[in-house]
């Protein structure tokens, strides 16, 4: 736990005095991702969750991810991860796609669902993703979607 407390003081210390323009308990971590409108709910959250460690360190490390599209993102994909799963395995544009690139604020490209649908497939039949955990599947994915050329061209993730 003091290595922990140690570790925040050093990424306060070190990124000055503007690290919290974002308010790390209602605009980041998971109380903000739970309850993006609710900011008591979304402080009880961070506070009961992990006594609010989470946010900070989201604030301090990367403020761009606080209750931006990068974490609606990672939950739509953690939650809806077999639905994803299946729409891109069975070549169809669902609704969890349909609402991954609402997301990510994507704009209209003809190439952009099947240059990812290609990707995700060679990823969903590799050999080792059958045996990661839901967090690691979730994980890949969004990477996956971080790192592809036609989503940083066409779409507002923030990674």
């Amino acid at each position: 736990m003091k290595k922990l407390y140690a570790t925040m003081l050093f990424l306060v210390a070190s990124f000055g005095s503007n690290v919290f323009a974002a308010n790390p308990y209602t605009d980041c971590g998971i109380g903000a991702a739970l309850f993006p409108n609710t900011n008591w709910a979304a402080v009880t959250s961070n506070v009961i969750w992990d006594a609010g460690t989470t946010a900070i360190i989201s604030a301090t490390a990367s403020e761009d991810t606080c209750n931006g599209s990068a974490v609606k993102t990672a939950m739509l994909i953690h939650d809806k991860l077999e639905s994803l799963e299946t729409e891109v395995m069975s070549l169809t544009q669902g609704e969890v796609v349909a609402a991954l690139m609402d997301v990510m604020s994507c704009s209209p490209n003809a190439s952009l669902i099947p240059s990812l649908r290609s990707e995700m497939v060679v990823l969903l039949n590799t050999e080792d993703y059958s045996e990661k955990g839901r967090v690691e599947k979730a994980e890949g994915i969004y990477f996956l979607l971080n790192e592809n050329e036609q989503v940083k061209n066409s779409c507002s993730l923030a990674s």
